[in-house]
C-alpha cells in the first residue's frame, strides 16, 4: 500500500465523513441522523448543479449507461449518480470508505478498491484529485480517460492555486511536512493533518483530455476555503480517438 493509500485508510477509519467534506458538523463526534442526512443532501445539490452545467455548457447530460465515481468515499455522490446512470461503479482506495458507502448506495452500484475496467459512459470525480500528488494523479487521470466510452461525458475536478500562494517546496520544508505526517501516524492522532492538498498544472490536464479525444472542454471555477480549482466538463466526440 502506497503512503497516500495508507493515509486515506487512516482518515477513513477515523473521520470518514469529515475526510470527504471538511466541516465540523461531519466529525464522527457530532454525526447524528440529522448531520448524516445533511451530508448526503449536499451530494444531491452538487449533482443537480453539475447537471445544470452539462445542460448549459455541453447541451446534453449523462443519462443511462455505465458511470464511474472516481474517489467515491462514503458514496455521497455515488448514490445520486445511481439515479441517473443505469449502473455505477464507485472506486476508492480506502476499504473503510467503501464499507461506509455500502450502507448508503442503491442496488445498481458496485463498490471496489481496485481500479475498475471500462468502458464508462460518464466519469465523475469531485474534490478527490486535490488530495493526490500530481504525478500520481495525472497517471490516474490517464487511466480514467482510457476507460471512457466513445461518446463519454466527463466531470472531473482539480485544484490549481490557493490564496496566499503555494506552500514552500524547499527540501527542508518538504522534510518537515514528511516528519509531521510520520509523527501523526505513529501517535494515532487526528486524521486532519493527513488530509493534504495539491495544486495541478491545468495545461497538463488539458493536454491529456485532448489526447483522449475530449476536444471541447468547459471549465467552471470552484473555491473551497481559499483553495481554487475547476470542474473540467466535456463530452468526447462520437467515435472517440
Amino acid at each position: 500500500m502506497s503512503e497516500a493509500k495508507h493515509d486515506w485508510e487512516l482518515v477513513a477509519a477515523q473521520e470518514p465523513f469529515f475526510g470527504v467534506v471538511s466541516a465540523g458538523v461531519f466529525r464522527m463526534s457530532q454525526m447524528d441522523a440529522e448531520a448524516r442526512a445533511l451530508f448526503y443532501e449536499s451530494g444531491d445539490k452538487d449533482i443537480a448543479h453539475l447537471m445544470a452545467c452539462f445542460d448549459a455548457d455541453i447541451g446534453a447530460r449523462p443519462s443511462g449507461g455505465r458511470a464511474l465515481d472516481f474517489g467515491c468515499g462514503v458514496g455521497r455522490l455515488t448514490r445520486v449518480m445511481a439515479s441517473i446512470a443505469s449502473e455505477v461503479t464507485g472506486y476508492d482506495v480506502a476499504p473503510s470508505m467503501i464499507a461506509a458507502a455500502r450502507e448508503a448506495v442503491p442496488a445498481n452500484v458496485t463498490l471496489t478498491t481496485e481500479f475498475p475496467k471500462g468502458p464508462f459512459d460518464w466519469i465523475n470525480s469531485y474534490i478527490v484529485f486535490q488530495h493526490i500528488p500530481p504525478e500520481e494523479g495525472l497517471a490516474l487521470l490517464d487511466a480514467c480517460l482510457a476507460a471512457a466510452a466513445p461518446s463519454a461525458f466527463i466531470s472531473l475536478h482539480f485544484t490549481g492555486w490557493r490564496d496566499g500562494g503555494l506552500p514552500s517546496q524547499s527540501p527542508l520544508a518538504k522534510t518537515k511536512r514528511w516528519l509531521l505526517r510520520q509523527k501523526h501516524r505513529r501517535a494515532g492522532a487526528s486524521a486532519e493533518p493527513l488530509i493534504r492538498m495539491y495544486d495541478y498544472d491545468f495545461s497538463e490536464i488539458m493536454r491529456r483530455l485532448s489526447a483522449h479525444g475530449f476536444d471541447r472542454v468547459v471549465t467552471r471555477h470552484t473555491e473551497h476555503g481559499g483553495h481554487h480549482g475547476a470542474w473540467f466538463i466535456s463530452r468526447r466526440s462520437d467515435g472517440g480517438i
